[in-house]
């Protein structure tokens, strides 16, 4: 699904973000990506979103080498992807349902597929009663689930989701990623950056660590290293690797100006489709 082969990735200004990264990640697979903060956790994600270009190696996603891949083509890798953020990302002069079917307008989706689609991903996170509401009038974990129905509503391969409990009550965090978990039994391969140490603990996940640009655990590999009747229990390997954490500070705020221009673009002419629409009604 996601394959890592001798990956590194230097910024302009001189920052190694990634060193020489080598890992898969399977189709079907839940994995956690943990780290200090300017550890390489980001970078990591936007070199799977085509966000950045690694330096040297190879990234290749559900099959396709995305490492010099052309800019055209990028939006089609997109789609199969759902992305969900730790800053929710929604349209604030939207409704809830609006937000979610704007994903499905960008792909081309058709009205017909869009009203019967919408309405099942929205049960599927708990917000039917919740379809005409505008994000204002949420709670944080409310808006976090709408975001996570915007990134399954085009039936994505695989979620993408950053910090993704970030900006939600801790109450609510296990809230979300029961979701996820329970959207990766259905076959959905999950890769999920987060700093909650609890989290990580209570899901038995696959877990890898990175830490100044380098993965220094992979619990996935430790477990085929050791014999099956001695192999650690997941949160117990991975209290060992917080013990092991220091405080790397490195500027890792590189933003996408170009994909956020695009979606900025999208959205406006979603905007004058539905007003051309309404005309024709009134018509």
């Amino acid at each position: 699904m996601v394959e890592f082969r001798n990956v590194s990735k230097v910024y302009n200004n001189g920052t190694e973000a990634l060193h020489n990264i080598n890992l898969k990640v399977d189709k079907g697979e839940f994995v956690f990506i943990v780290g200090s903060s300017g550890a390489g956790k980001s970078t990591f994600l936007k070199l799977i979103m085509c966000e950045e270009r690694p330096n040297s190696g190879q990234v290749i996603v559900d099959g396709v080498d995305v490492s010099r891949i052309r800019k055209g083509k990028i939006p089609y890798i997109r789609r199969r992807m759902g992305i969900v953020f730790q800053d929710f990302r929604l349209i604030d002069h939207m409704t809830v349902y609006d937000n979610v079917a704007f994903a499905m307008h960008v792909v081309g989706a058709s009205s017909k597929t869009i009203k019967k689609r919408v309405p099942y991903i929205l049960s599927l996170v708990g917000l039917q009663h919740k379809a005409k509401h505008h994000p204002n009038e949420l709670s944080g974990g409310e808006r976090q689930r709408v975001g996570l129905a915007r990134a399954l509503v085009n039936n994505p391969t695989m979620i993408v989701a950053d910090e993704p409990t970030g900006n939600i009550d801790p109450a609510l965090s296990f809230e979300i990623v029961d979701l996820l978990s329970e959207i990766n039994r259905r076959g959905t391969t999950v890769l999920m950056v987060t700093h909650e140490h609890s989290l990580v603990k209570h899901f038995h996940k696959r877990i890898i660590q990175i830490h100044s640009g380098e993965i220094v655990a992979d619990t996935a590999a430790m477990q085929e290293d050791v014999p099956e009747e001695q192999e650690p229990a997941v949160e117990e390997e991975y209290g060992e690797y917080e013990e092991g954490y220091s405080e790397v500070e490195v500027n890792e705020e590189y933003e996408s100006e170009e994909a956020d221009a695009s979606y900025e673009e999208d959205e406006e002419n979603f905007d004058e489709e539905e007003e051309d629409e309404e005309g024709s009604v009134d018509g």
